[in-house]
């Protein structure tokens, strides 16, 4: 029965955090450069699902939210990188979750991104921008270190999101630098604001974590004396019912 519940609230939150992700979908941020897109708030939102969640409900929140999106209008395919648009907000999803359990696997979706990244022929005149992508690897691959160094749980946590916001800075800047073709200057011209962008979309997936762990927490806390309350209410009927008897 527990397992039973379990699953219904997961279900539950997941739907919920979906329509919230689509409503983030369109509070536009910075620009991409080189292209006439934005980034959008769900950047700071969608990595923490898989981790309060889990990696297969948060995972299925956001395609719902996208497979939703897409029904309804509110997104549309004009290429084939539509299809996989919250990839990248996925993979950092799932780094997020793992990093927490020292899972050192999470380093390869960084390689594979830095890899393809030199292969291409723009991305090869431009290969020390795929430097970036060696933070969320050294974080991953040193955090027993770095929690030690670091001490504070909120410094500690803002690795965990650096790392995650440059997973999806990773994977989303192949998928732009193969579909879309970028040119090599707008990739010099973007390292500033990279880094300044990414130091903020961090800042901004920790402040997530901590408010929906906070609600959730308050939820959890008020759930529980209600169903204690109820739960005494009950033994009262019952315990009148058989004194009237």
């Amino acid at each position: 029965m527990k397992r039973k519940k379990l699953i219904v609230v997961k279900s539950f939150f997941s739907i919920l955090f979906a329509a919230f992700f689509i409503i983030l979908t369109k509070v536009k941020l910075t620009p991409i450069l080189g292209t006439k897109m934005k980034f959008s708030a769900s950047v700071i939102f969608g990595p923490i699902l898989s981790s309060i969640l889990g990696i297969v409900p948060g995972t299925f929140s956001i395609v719902f939210a996208h497979l939703v999106g897409l029904l309804i209008g509110f997104y549309k395919i004009k290429s084939l990188s539509s299809y996989f648009i919250f990839l990248p907000i996925i993979t950092a999803g799932i780094y997020f979750a793992r990093v927490f359990k020292r899972d050192r696997k999470m380093v390869i979706p960084c390689i594979l991104a830095i890899l393809l990244f030199v292969l291409h022929p723009i991305g090869r005149k431009v290969w020390f921008y795929s430097l970036f992508w060696t933070i969320p690897i050294f974080i991953a691959t040193y955090k027993k270190k770095h929690d030690i160094l670091f001490k504070h749980k909120f410094l500690v946590l803002y690795a965990y999101s650096l790392g995650a916001a440059f997973v999806d800075h990773a994977v989303g800047s192949v998928m732009y630098l193969y579909f879309l073709n970028i040119p090599a200057k707008f990739w010099i011209q973007a390292i500033p604001l990279t880094i300044v962008e990414r130091l903020l979309i961090a800042f901004g997936i920790m402040v997530s974590y901590l408010s929906i762990t906070a609600c959730l927490k308050s939820i959890a806390e008020l759930a529980i004396p209600t169903a204690l309350i109820i739960k005494e209410k009950r033994k009262i009927k019952v315990g009148i019912h058989e004194r009237g008897r």
